[in-house]
């Protein structure tokens, strides 16, 4: 599978809104060893370990948000399409997005 220009925009939007909209629900902290990030489907709550990849898990939290129904299989296989599809300015933008809004 392969993402559009227009796939990723749209992924690249939803993912500003979250980081606007979401904000109260998304903290950086010192997780367990190995653990990049998690997600609790109760709480919505989105936790990055900010010592890790932050934008990959970031994305990879994200698509447990939107896809609670997905495995951890497939969020894996369309965080990685997603983060070598993404252009340098989009990454740049995400990384706005995080300082403004969290």
């Amino acid at each position: 599978m392969s993402y559009s220009k227009k796939n990723i925009y749209n992924i690249t939007k939803r993912l500003y809104t979250l980081l606007k909209n979401h904000s109260d629900h998304i903290y950086f902290e010192k997780l367990y060893k190995n653990v990049y990030g998690s997600y609790d489907n109760t709480t919505k709550d989105i936790k990055v370990d900010y010592r890790r990849d932050i934008i990959p898990t970031l994305i990879h939290e994200a698509l447990h948000h939107w896809h609670p129904d997905w495995s951890e299989t497939e969020v894996i296989k369309n965080e990685s399409l997603i983060i070598n599809t993404l252009s340098a300015r989009q990454i740049k933008n995400i990384i706005k997005a995080i300082g403004r809004n969290i």
